[in-house]
C-alpha cells in the first residue's frame, strides 16, 4: 500500500466516521468493563461482610448457649471448624499488623483496587491489616462475659484475583482497540472502493460519454424499485435517473435545433435561387454579399444536419482503412497550405488499420488542421503522429505551436456554436469541433485537448 493511498485513506471522511464509531464503541466497552469491575468489587466485599456477619452470629450464639464456657475454649471450638475466618483473643499476637487509625488504613489500601475494602466496612469494630505480608480483615466482638475476641478473615486471594483481572482488562482493551482500528480501515476501504468507482464513472461521463451510467453493486438494480439497495446504490440510482433526464432534455434541445435547421434549408435554398436570378438581371455588390451570407447559412445548416446524423449512430458504409495512406492523402492536401504560411508540416504513422468511413475521418482531421493553420504563427510547426497506445488502440496526435486555449475551455469548444472570445472576429459558426467530436464518437473513439507548447489534440480510436 503506497503512502499516497494511506494518506487518502486516513484523511477521508469515511475513515473519520468509521474511527469515530470505533472510538465510541471502544469507550463504551471501557465503561462497561469499569462498571463490571466495580460491581465485582462490591459483590466480593459484600460476600466478605456477609461471611463475617454469619461467623460473628455463630460465635455469639455459642457463647450464649454455654455461658460457663471459658473464652479460650470457645475460641478453640470456633477455630476447630475449617474456615478462612479465625478468632483470637483481643490483645493477642498481631505480627505485621498495620498500625494507625482506620482512616489511615483506608488511605493506604485505596491503591489496592479490588483488594481495597469499601469505606462502610472500616468502622470502629473492623479494620484491614497486613500480617506477614498477607491481607486480613479483622472484626472485634464483645462476648457476653465481657471479653473481646477478634475475628480475622484471610482475603489474600484478592491480590491474585486483582492482578488477573487487571491483566485481562488491559489485554481486552488492547484487543478491542486493535479490532476497532482494523474494522475502521476495512470499512473505510470498502466505502472508498465504492466512492472511487462512482468517481470514475462520473469522470467518464464528464469526458463526454453521456450514455455511460454508474454501476450498481452486483449489477442488480430493479428499475423504480430499491428495497434491497444500499446507500451507494440509492445514490447511483438517483444520479443515473438525473443523467437520463438531462440526456432526454439535451436530446429534445438537439432535436429542436435539428428541426429548425431542416425547416430552414428549403426556404434558404429558394432564397438563394431568387438572389441569383436577381443578380443575373442586375448585378450588384449588395446582392452578391447576400448570396454569400445565404451560402454561409446553408453551410451552417449542412453542418448541423451532419452532426445530427452522426450522433444518431445510423451511419453505415464502414470499411477497412489503412491509416498511413489516409494521412499521406491529408499531407498532400495541406502541405501547400502550410508552405504558403511558412509553417513546417510533418506526418508520421505506424502501420495501423482502422474500421470506419474514410471521408468522414478526412473531414474531421481537415477541420483540426484548418484550426491549426489559423492559429499557428509564421515559422511555427504542425505535426501529425499516429502510434499504437499501451491499450493497443490507435493514438492520433495533432500538435501545433500556436498559443493553445485555456484549460477551462477544453470541454466548451466541443459544444455547438461555442467560440472563444478571441475567435469571434473570424469566420465560422463554432461547429467545426462539434462535427469532429461527432465523427470520432461515431468511430467509437475519444478526443481530448491539452496544452504542450501549443495545442495538442489527442484522438484515441480502436484499431483492427
Amino acid at each position: 500500500m503506497s503512502w499516497k493511498h494511506i494518506r487518502n485513506l486516513l484523511f477521508s471522511s469515511s475513515f473519520r466516521f468509521a474511527l469515530l464509531t470505533s472510538c465510541v464503541i471502544w469507550f463504551s466497552t471501557v465503561a462497561v468493563l469499569v462498571v463490571m469491575f466495580f460491581q465485582l468489587e462490591r459483590d466480593i466485599w459484600q460476600g466478605i461482610e456477609s461471611n463475617l456477619e454469619n461467623r460473628t452470629r455463630q460465635l455469639l450464639e455459642n457463647a450464649h448457649n454455654d455461658p460457663q464456657q471459658s473464652t479460650e475454649n470457645l475460641i478453640n471450638e470456633f477455630n476447630g471448624e475449617t474456615d478462612s475466618i479465625i478468632a483470637i483473643p483481643h490483645g493477642g499476637s498481631h505480627r505485621g499488623m498495620m498500625s494507625g487509625r482506620n482512616g489511615e488504613r483506608r488511605d493506604i489500601h485505596r491503591s489496592f483496587g479490588l483488594s481495597s475494602p469499601p469505606g462502610y466496612l472500616l468502622n470502629q469494630n473492623q479494620s484491614v491489616s497486613l500480617e506477614s505480608g498477607k491481607l486480613r480483615v479483622s472484626r472485634a466482638i464483645t462476648l457476653p462475659n465481657g471479653d473481646t475476641v477478634v475475628l480475622k478473615e484471610n482475603v489474600e486471594y484478592l491480590h491474585t484475583l486483582e492482578s488477573s483481572l487487571w491483566k485481562t482488562l488491559w489485554v481486552g482493551l488492547a484487543v478491542t482497540l486493535v479490532l476497532a482500528l482494523i474494522s475502521s480501515i476495512l470499512l473505510t476501504q470498502r466505502s472508498l472502493g465504492r466512492i472511487h468507482q462512482i468517481n470514475q464513472d462520473c469522470q467518464t461521463i464528464m469526458q463526454g460519454n453521456l450514455s455511460h451510467r454508474i454501476s450498481y453493486k452486483n449489477n442488480v438494480m430493479p428499475a423504480g424499485r430499491k428495497p434491497f439497495a444500499d446507500d451507494y446504490d440509492q445514490m447511483a440510482f438517483h444520479i443515473n435517473s438525473m443523467l437520463d433526464e438531462i440526456n432526454h432534455l439535451m436530446g429534445r434541445i438537439r432535436q429542436v435545433s435539428d428541426n429548425v435547421a431542416h425547416d430552414l434549408k428549403s426556404p434558404l435554398a429558394r432564397l438563394r435561387v431568387k438572389l441569383e436570378q436577381a443578380y443575373e438581371k442586375g448585378p450588384s455588390p449588395e446582392v452578391d454579399e447576400s448570396i454569400q451570407e445565404v451560402d454561409r447559412l446553408l453551410a451552417m445548416i449542412k453542418s448541423l444536419l451532419g452532426i445530427a446524423r452522426l450522433e444518431s449512430g445510423t451511419h453505415q458504409g464502414f470499411e477497412k482503412i489503412h491509416l498511413p495512406m489516409l494521412l499521406n492523402d491529408l499531407e498532400e492536401m495541406y502541405q501547400p497550405v502550410f508552405e504558403d504560411k511558412q509553417i513546417t508540416f510533418a506526418v508520421s504513422s505506424e502501420d495501423i488499420y482502422l474500421t470506419g468511413d474514410k471521408h468522414l475521418l478526412i473531414q474531421a482531421l481537415a477541420n483540426i488542421l484548418d484550426n491549426a493553420s489559423k492559429y499557428t504563427p509564421t515559422n511555427g510547426s504542425v505535426e501529425v503522429r499516429a502510434t499504437v497506445s499501451g491499450d493497443h488502440d490507435c493514438q492520433l496526435v495533432i500538435q501545433d505551436s500556436g498559443p493553445g486555449i485555456p484549460e477551462d475551455q477544453f470541454e466548451r469548444v466541443f459544444e455547438r456554436f461555442a467560440r472563444l472570445d478571441e475567435a469571434r472576429s473570424s469566420s465560422g459558426f463554432g461547429l467545426g469541433l462539434s462535427l469532429v467530436k461527432a465523427i470520432i464518437g461515431l468511430h467509437k473513439g475519444q478526443i481530448k485537448l491539452a496544452n504542450d507548447h501549443g495545442l495538442q489534440v489527442q484522438i484515441t480510436m480502436p484499431r483492427l
